[in-house]
């Protein structure tokens, strides 16, 4: 097959020639134009077919995923300079047509946008894994297959934004955006079933920094995106029970010594929060909070600034509804 779409490729260079030729009246230097153009017809248009897409002015093909009745192309503008450059990630139809398109930044040496894959390890594929990459799940419940799409901005410690895209057979459809995800697609996102519904949840784990550390000691807030009929919106508030599953499993954790930093101590008062329980999440804080003292005052933080910022924090974190279980 591939060979008969080269084939069919050189033919109508070869006939798009003969017509330039016929209008220039053979004129040679004109016949020389019109043999570039053909030659330019050749590179941009073979290869394209079911396991490839389209090459763009400008832009090299970073990579082609392939999406059922559609295909996306990564591209990165060329040459790139050191560090990033401009990039797009363009879904195309069966008539190679543009059918979505999403600007994006990649990185000079990798590309820092992704398709979540289903089949990998926290979205991304592992690598030398046997198992095909999947990058098709019906997250709706309304067997059409989606995807998700994640866009690095670049920052330090910041910032990913992920895109649910609905693979329509006629069009395509944002479904929701999140964003504020640390690091690299797809740190700090996750895909569950939360309930026994059709539709899965997608668990956003963002990182809130106070007075009492850096990036590496913030809290771990989160957010479950639940779809509602029409798109994917942060519906946090109706997940509590799975929200106390977290205090109780982080709880677990703080139980072993080598586990209790700043990052686990102020997650877990958000976790206490998260569930109606601010009073005993800042008691839990400020109780746990001596050993770590130490270790704030070689960074010149003060205890109590902390205690006050964290508190700060806690005050802005809406309830969930928890059942009785």
């Amino acid at each position: 097959m591939k060979g008969e779409t080269v084939v069919s490729t050189a033919l109508a260079a070869l006939v798009l020639l003969a017509v330039l030729a016929i209008k220039s009246k053979w004129n040679p230097a004109d016949l020389s134009d019109a043999a570039s153009s053909a030659e330019e017809f050749i590179l941009n248009t073979a290869g394209i077919g079911a396991s490839q897409v389209p090459d763009i002015a400008g832009y090299e093909r970073l990579k082609v995923f392939h999406l059922g009745e559609y295909r996306a192309g990564l591209y990165r503008a060329t040459p790139a300079p050191l560090v990033f450059a401009p990039g797009r990630l363009i879904i195309y139809d069966k008539a190679d047509q543009p059918v979505f398109k999403l600007e994006t930044l990649e990185g000079s040496k990798d590309p820092w946008s992704a398709l979540y894959d289903f089949n990998g390890r926290n979205g991304l594929t592992v690598a030398g894994s046997r198992e095909r990459p999947n990058y098709l799940r019906d997250l709706t419940g309304n067997k059409t297959p989606d995807i998700i799409i994640g866009q690095y901005s670049g920052g330090s410690h910041c910032c990913t934004v992920a895109t649910i895209v609905e693979l329509g057979k006629n069009q395509l459809t944002e479904l929701g955006r999140i964003d504020g995800l640390d690091g690299l697609p797809f740190e700090g996102l996750e895909v569950r079933k939360l309930n026994k519904g059709a539709a899965w949840q997608c668990i956003a784990n963002r990182p809130y920094m106070t007075a009492c550390g850096d990036h590496f000691d913030a809290a771990d807030v989160l957010a479950v995106y639940n779809f509602d009929g029409k798109r994917f919106e942060d519906q946090t508030s109706i997940f509590g029970n799975y929200l106390a599953e977290v205090l109780r499993d982080d709880l677990a954790k703080w139980k072993q010594e080598k586990n209790r930093t700043m990052n686990l101590l102020q997650t877990l008062a958000v976790d206490y929060a998260v569930v109606g329980q601010k009073d005993i999440g800042v008691q839990f804080f400020s109780s746990n909070l001596n050993p770590l003292i130490p270790s704030l005052q070689s960074r010149n933080v003060d205890p109590n600034a902390c205690l006050e910022s964290l508190e700060s924090l806690v005050d802005q974190i809406p309830a969930a509804n928890v059942r009785a279980q």
